[in-house]
């Protein structure tokens, strides 16, 4: 996620902590214009202990994530909470309902084992508080309502999640999204609504839970436009291939007459890296095996679009990718390609190079 920055990693996690985190804060430093450290400091490391059980909640998507084959890229903490970013979701509806349950699951075994503590260490654990007990008793029930609050049916939270997975192992995954989105609207507008009258964070809450469900019915929306339909499918296929030996001069006039085409550097018979204009230019008297670009990932051209392309093209800022078969490379893939069957609600296209 754009505008976050990386504070550590927690069993090969990484746990950013996004820009807008500073807006909680400001609200701590604006709740007491004449407090002091010493009223300051508890409300202080009370927002790290709550984030650090946010965290656990999190590394449970990411752990289970993880043992079913899917990429975990990182963990973003916002004031709202936290957002796992895996590859690959939504994924089949089994694996999608195991991932999005294991973070309920890990707040409310966090909130028994706090509500153990509190009790061996003499704390009254009901009635039920928040903010006015002692440290491990508000923690045990902040996890239970954690736990309980991501377990409503509105996506993106966990309990919209595993709505979808079991709508979606009984027929259609674009009409389970539709459904469970639809639910996280009218319940992410009604957060909204008494938010306004009862508390501010509520509403931001509810339009995080709208525009969420929104970016999720769009998702399965491209997911739907892919369906079937694999790397080898849109990609040009049988790409002129160029020795490591050319130098960028060479090959360079012949490039820029089909802006956007790149084409794949090969040494020894063996793929090297991908070349375009832009990379010719950058090293202009060099060989193109020196000047190719070696770090761009390489798709095989039995891979589905989604989500392989799909990722591959937001986390590389490429136009052009290498699709490879049996060690060979076989083709390019063009973002441009992609974007177009993206718009297309059903059935193939046919894959477009640039300059014919």
């Amino acid at each position: 996620m754009r505008g976050s920055v990386k504070i550590g990693r927690v069993a090969g996690v990484p746990i950013k902590l996004h820009w807008s985190f500073s807006l909680l804060v400001l609200l701590v430093v604006l709740a007491n214009p004449h407090g002091t450290w010493a009223t300051i400091w508890p409300m202080v490391v009370w927002i790290v202990v709550l984030f650090a059980s946010v965290t656990i909640h999190e590394l449970a998507h990411c752990m289970v994530a993880r043992r079913r084959g899917l990429t975990v890229n990182d963990i973003v903490l916002l004031p709202i909470g936290g957002v796992s970013e895996i590859n690959g979701l939504p994924a089949a509806p089994a694996i999608e309902r195991d991932i999005a349950i294991a973070g309920p699951a890990a707040s409310f075994a966090l909130a028994i084992l706090l509500g153990v503590a509190a009790l061996m260490a003499g704390d009254r654990i009901w009635p039920p508080a928040l903010l006015a007990g002692p440290l491990l008793v508000d923690l045990a029930w902040m996890n239970l309502v954690l736990c309980g609050f991501n377990l409503l049916p509105a996506l993106p939270m966990d309990g919209g999640r595993v709505l979808r997975a079991v709508l979606a192992g009984r027929g259609d995954p674009l009409r389970a999204t539709r459904i469970a989105s639809g639910v996280a609207v009218v319940l992410g507008a009604a957060m909204v609504v008494v938010g306004f009258r009862y508390d501010i964070w509520l509403v931001f809450i509810g339009a995080f839970v709208v525009v969420g469900a929104n970016s999720e019915r769009r998702v399965a929306r491209v997911q739907a436009s892919f369906n079937g339909l694999r790397v080898g499918d849109v990609m040009a296929h049988d790409p002129t291939t160029v020795l490591s030996s050319v130098t960028a001069q060479q090959l360079l006039p012949w490039l820029q007459a089909y802006p956007g085409r790149a084409v794949p550097i090969v040494e020894n018979g063996r793929y090297l890296g991908l070349a375009a204009v832009e990379d010719l230019i950058a090293h202009p008297v060099a060989t193109v095996g020196e000047a190719c670009d070696k770090t761009a990932p390489v798709l095989d051209a039995s891979q589905p679009i989604f989500p392989a392309a799909l990722e591959a093209f937001s986390q590389f800022p490429r136009n052009q990718l290498a699709a490879m078969s049996g060690g060979y490379v076989v083709g390019v893939i063009y973002r441009w390609t992609v974007q177009a069957v993206a718009r297309q609600s059903r059935g193939p296209v046919a894959a477009t190079q640039p300059g014919g």
